[in-house]
Protein backbone atom coordinates (compact mmCIF):
# COMPACT_ATOMS: atom_id res chain seq x y z
CA UNK A 1 0.00 0.00 0.00
CA UNK A 2 1.44 3.37 -1.01
CA UNK A 3 -0.52 5.74 0.77
CA UNK A 4 -0.97 5.00 4.85
CA UNK A 5 -4.35 4.28 5.98
CA UNK A 6 -4.44 7.63 8.14
CA UNK A 7 -3.73 9.42 4.99
CA UNK A 8 -6.58 7.42 2.98
CA UNK A 9 -9.07 8.56 5.53
CA UNK A 10 -7.93 11.95 5.31
CA UNK A 11 -8.89 12.13 1.81
CA UNK A 12 -11.71 9.84 2.03
CA UNK A 13 -13.27 12.73 4.45
CA UNK A 14 -11.74 15.73 2.27
CA UNK A 15 -13.65 14.47 -0.89
CA UNK A 16 -16.55 13.31 0.80
CA UNK A 17 -17.14 16.37 2.58
CA UNK A 18 -16.53 18.77 -0.69
CA UNK A 19 -19.15 15.90 -2.40
CA UNK A 20 -21.87 15.97 -0.25
CA UNK A 21 -21.83 19.40 0.41
CA UNK A 22 -22.42 20.12 -2.91
CA UNK A 23 -25.15 17.48 -3.11
CA UNK A 24 -27.11 19.05 -0.35
CA UNK A 25 -26.74 22.14 -1.55
CA UNK A 26 -27.96 20.93 -5.17
CA UNK A 27 -31.47 21.60 -6.10
CA UNK A 28 -32.92 17.91 -8.05
CA UNK A 29 -35.97 18.91 -8.61
CA UNK A 30 -35.60 21.82 -11.18
CA UNK A 31 -35.91 20.61 -14.64
CA UNK A 32 -33.14 20.20 -17.24
CA UNK A 33 -34.55 22.34 -19.49
CA UNK A 34 -34.91 19.86 -22.11
CA UNK A 35 -38.56 18.44 -21.85
CA UNK A 36 -37.57 15.31 -23.76
CA UNK A 37 -35.27 14.65 -21.44
CA UNK A 38 -37.44 15.11 -18.57
CA UNK A 39 -40.18 12.98 -19.82
CA UNK A 40 -38.11 10.31 -20.36
CA UNK A 41 -35.70 10.54 -16.82
CA UNK A 42 -38.46 11.91 -14.97
CA UNK A 43 -37.19 12.75 -11.25
CA UNK A 44 -33.93 11.79 -12.48
CA UNK A 45 -33.36 14.31 -15.16
CA UNK A 46 -31.31 16.57 -13.38
CA UNK A 47 -28.79 15.05 -11.68
CA UNK A 48 -26.39 14.89 -14.98
CA UNK A 49 -26.46 18.66 -13.94
CA UNK A 50 -24.92 17.30 -10.56
CA UNK A 51 -22.45 14.73 -12.00
CA UNK A 52 -21.01 17.59 -14.13
CA UNK A 53 -20.73 20.08 -11.35
CA UNK A 54 -19.13 17.69 -9.30
CA UNK A 55 -16.55 16.64 -12.00
CA UNK A 56 -15.64 20.58 -12.31
CA UNK A 57 -15.37 21.35 -8.40
CA UNK A 58 -12.87 18.59 -8.30
CA UNK A 59 -10.31 20.31 -10.91
CA UNK A 60 -9.45 22.23 -7.85
CA UNK A 61 -9.33 19.73 -5.14
CA UNK A 62 -6.82 17.38 -7.11
CA UNK A 63 -4.48 20.15 -6.47
CA UNK A 64 -4.88 19.43 -2.74
CA UNK A 65 -4.81 16.08 -2.75
CA UNK A 66 -1.75 16.00 -4.93
CA UNK A 67 0.44 17.63 -2.40
CA UNK A 68 -0.73 15.57 0.18
CA UNK A 69 -0.07 12.72 -1.03
CA UNK A 70 3.41 13.84 -1.98
CA UNK A 71 3.92 14.97 1.65
CA UNK A 72 3.33 11.27 2.41
CA UNK A 73 6.27 9.91 0.34
CA UNK A 74 9.23 10.19 2.04
CA UNK A 75 11.08 10.46 -0.82
CA UNK A 76 10.37 14.01 -0.78
CA UNK A 77 11.33 16.98 1.69
CA UNK A 78 8.86 19.66 0.50
CA UNK A 79 5.81 19.50 -1.35
CA UNK A 80 4.07 22.36 -1.76
CA UNK A 81 2.16 25.31 -4.12
CA UNK A 82 4.80 27.87 -4.60
CA UNK A 83 5.55 31.35 -6.77
CA UNK A 84 8.87 31.30 -8.42
CA UNK A 85 10.93 34.66 -8.84
CA UNK A 86 13.86 34.88 -11.27
CA UNK A 87 15.14 36.59 -14.80
CA UNK A 88 14.63 35.78 -18.09
CA UNK A 89 16.57 37.87 -21.02
CA UNK A 90 15.40 39.25 -24.38
CA UNK A 91 16.04 36.19 -26.14
CA UNK A 92 15.09 33.60 -24.15
CA UNK A 93 11.57 35.45 -23.89
CA UNK A 94 11.54 35.52 -27.51
CA UNK A 95 12.26 31.72 -28.33
CA UNK A 96 9.58 30.46 -25.89
CA UNK A 97 6.90 32.68 -27.89
CA UNK A 98 8.15 31.74 -31.19
CA UNK A 99 8.74 28.20 -29.93
CA UNK A 100 5.37 28.03 -28.38
CA UNK A 101 3.82 29.37 -31.67
CA UNK A 102 5.04 26.95 -33.83
CA UNK A 103 4.03 23.76 -31.52
CA UNK A 104 0.54 25.39 -31.51
CA UNK A 105 0.73 25.65 -35.45
CA UNK A 106 1.99 21.95 -35.30
CA UNK A 107 5.07 22.91 -37.69
CA UNK A 108 6.94 21.45 -34.41
CA UNK A 109 6.45 19.04 -31.76
CA UNK A 110 7.61 19.27 -28.58
CA UNK A 111 11.32 17.86 -27.97
CA UNK A 112 12.14 17.77 -24.04
CA UNK A 113 15.66 17.83 -23.95
CA UNK A 114 16.34 19.93 -26.86
CA UNK A 115 14.08 22.81 -25.57
CA UNK A 116 16.29 22.67 -22.46
CA UNK A 117 19.41 22.75 -24.07
CA UNK A 118 18.49 25.74 -26.84
CA UNK A 119 17.45 27.81 -24.04
CA UNK A 120 20.95 27.60 -22.34
CA UNK A 121 22.21 28.70 -25.44
CA UNK A 122 20.84 31.54 -25.54
CA UNK A 123 22.10 35.06 -24.66
CA UNK A 124 21.66 36.17 -20.82
CA UNK A 125 21.77 39.85 -21.33
CA UNK A 126 18.58 42.08 -21.22
CA UNK A 127 17.27 40.63 -17.65
CA UNK A 128 13.69 40.99 -17.03
CA UNK A 129 12.15 40.04 -13.69
CA UNK A 130 9.90 37.14 -13.72
CA UNK A 131 7.22 35.54 -11.31
CA UNK A 132 4.92 32.33 -11.78
CA UNK A 133 2.77 30.47 -10.04
CA UNK A 134 4.02 26.94 -9.61
CA UNK A 135 1.01 24.34 -9.24
CA UNK A 136 3.37 21.53 -7.29
CA UNK A 137 6.81 22.16 -6.13
CA UNK A 138 8.40 19.52 -5.17
CA UNK A 139 12.12 18.85 -3.82
CA UNK A 140 13.41 15.26 -3.17
CA UNK A 141 16.13 13.82 -0.74
CA UNK A 142 18.81 14.12 -2.89
CA UNK A 143 18.26 17.76 -3.87
CA UNK A 144 16.44 17.26 -6.72
CA UNK A 145 13.76 20.09 -7.82
CA UNK A 146 10.73 19.59 -9.73
CA UNK A 147 8.36 22.01 -10.94
CA UNK A 148 4.93 20.32 -12.04
CA UNK A 149 1.78 21.96 -13.83
CA UNK A 150 -1.90 20.01 -13.26
CA UNK A 151 -4.19 20.26 -15.66
CA UNK A 152 -7.31 17.88 -16.17
CA UNK A 153 -7.06 15.61 -19.68
CA UNK A 154 -8.67 17.82 -21.91
CA UNK A 155 -7.39 21.45 -20.90
CA UNK A 156 -8.55 24.10 -23.55
CA UNK A 157 -5.52 25.85 -25.67
CA UNK A 158 -4.90 28.38 -23.44
CA UNK A 159 -3.97 26.37 -20.46
CA UNK A 160 -1.69 24.24 -22.21
CA UNK A 161 0.14 27.39 -23.62
CA UNK A 162 0.24 28.74 -20.32
CA UNK A 163 1.69 25.78 -18.65
CA UNK A 164 4.29 25.26 -21.09
CA UNK A 165 5.62 28.59 -21.19
CA UNK A 166 5.74 28.77 -17.20
CA UNK A 167 8.00 25.17 -17.57
CA UNK A 168 9.84 26.60 -19.87
CA UNK A 169 10.37 30.07 -18.47
CA UNK A 170 11.30 27.89 -14.96
CA UNK A 171 14.23 26.52 -17.36
CA UNK A 172 15.36 30.04 -18.25
CA UNK A 173 14.91 30.95 -14.71
CA UNK A 174 17.29 28.44 -13.39
CA UNK A 175 20.11 28.65 -15.90
CA UNK A 176 21.00 31.83 -13.89
CA UNK A 177 21.89 29.59 -10.87
CA UNK A 178 23.51 26.47 -12.40
CA UNK A 179 25.22 25.00 -15.63
CA UNK A 180 23.44 22.74 -18.15
CA UNK A 181 24.45 19.93 -16.95
CA UNK A 182 23.55 20.50 -13.50
CA UNK A 183 20.25 21.33 -14.62
CA UNK A 184 19.74 17.98 -16.42
CA UNK A 185 20.55 16.54 -13.24
CA UNK A 186 18.89 18.57 -10.23
CA UNK A 187 16.09 19.96 -12.23
CA UNK A 188 12.76 18.56 -14.03
CA UNK A 189 9.89 20.04 -15.09
CA UNK A 190 6.58 18.49 -15.72
CA UNK A 191 3.17 18.39 -16.99
CA UNK A 192 0.84 16.36 -14.74
CA UNK A 193 -2.67 14.81 -15.93
CA UNK A 194 -5.03 14.05 -13.26
CA UNK A 195 -6.33 10.90 -15.25
CA UNK A 196 -7.36 9.63 -19.08
CA UNK A 197 -10.68 10.09 -20.10
CA UNK A 198 -9.66 7.52 -22.88
CA UNK A 199 -8.63 3.98 -23.35
CA UNK A 200 -5.20 2.91 -24.37
CA UNK A 201 -2.51 5.51 -24.45
CA UNK A 202 -3.36 9.37 -23.78
CA UNK A 203 -4.16 11.29 -26.75
CA UNK A 204 -5.12 15.44 -27.11
CA UNK A 205 -4.41 17.52 -29.80
CA UNK A 206 -3.89 19.93 -27.70
CA UNK A 207 -1.46 18.31 -25.66
CA UNK A 208 0.89 16.20 -27.70
CA UNK A 209 2.21 19.16 -29.72
CA UNK A 210 3.40 20.45 -26.62
CA UNK A 211 4.78 17.90 -23.80
CA UNK A 212 6.78 15.06 -24.96
CA UNK A 213 5.16 11.45 -24.11
CA UNK A 214 7.96 10.13 -21.69
CA UNK A 215 9.60 13.04 -21.11
CA UNK A 216 7.95 15.66 -18.96
CA UNK A 217 4.50 14.47 -19.47
CA UNK A 218 2.53 12.08 -16.59
CA UNK A 219 -0.25 10.87 -17.07
CA UNK A 220 -3.21 9.48 -14.54
CA UNK A 221 -1.13 6.09 -12.83
CA UNK A 222 2.05 7.45 -13.79
CA UNK A 223 1.41 11.05 -12.07
CA UNK A 224 -0.46 9.69 -8.94
CA UNK A 225 2.71 6.98 -8.02
CA UNK A 226 4.96 9.75 -9.06
CA UNK A 227 3.79 11.42 -6.25
CA UNK A 228 2.87 9.20 -3.92
CA UNK A 229 4.92 5.64 -4.74
CA UNK A 230 3.77 2.66 -6.60
CA UNK A 231 0.28 2.03 -5.94
CA UNK A 232 -0.30 5.64 -5.34
CA UNK A 233 -2.96 5.88 -7.90
CA UNK A 234 -4.67 1.71 -6.98
CA UNK A 235 -5.18 3.48 -3.17
CA UNK A 236 -6.66 6.81 -4.78
CA UNK A 237 -9.44 5.04 -6.43
CA UNK A 238 -9.92 2.50 -3.63
CA UNK A 239 -10.54 6.35 -1.90
CA UNK A 240 -13.09 7.58 -4.27
CA UNK A 241 -14.83 3.96 -4.00
CA UNK A 242 -15.46 4.45 -0.47
CA UNK A 243 -16.71 7.96 -1.26
CA UNK A 244 -18.94 6.47 -3.79
CA UNK A 245 -20.91 4.67 -1.14
CA UNK A 246 -21.25 7.75 1.21
CA UNK A 247 -22.53 9.92 -1.68
CA UNK A 248 -24.85 6.97 -3.61
CA UNK A 249 -26.52 6.40 -0.50
CA UNK A 250 -27.20 10.47 0.58
CA UNK A 251 -28.27 10.27 -3.53
CA UNK A 252 -31.05 7.77 -2.96
CA UNK A 253 -32.29 9.21 0.68
CA UNK A 254 -32.29 12.61 -1.86
CA UNK A 255 -34.69 11.03 -4.72
CA UNK A 256 -36.85 8.52 -2.18
CA UNK A 257 -38.50 12.46 -0.90
CA UNK A 258 -38.35 13.67 -4.39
Amino acid sequence: MALSKKLKEELRDLIASRVLTKLKAHNFEKSSGNPFVDVMFGKYANIKYFIHGTATMMGSEYELIAVKIAKSNHAFVEAKKSEIKGKISRAERAYIGERLRKMEAKVETSDYNKEIEDIYKLSSSNLTDIRIVIDLYLKDRNGKEYFVEMKGPDPNKKEVRAAKEDLLNIVAIKKRDMTLAEFKKKIAVIFGIYYNNEKGAYKNWKVSPMFETGKGLFVQEEFWDFLGGKGAYKDLLEVIADVKELVVKEIENRFTNL
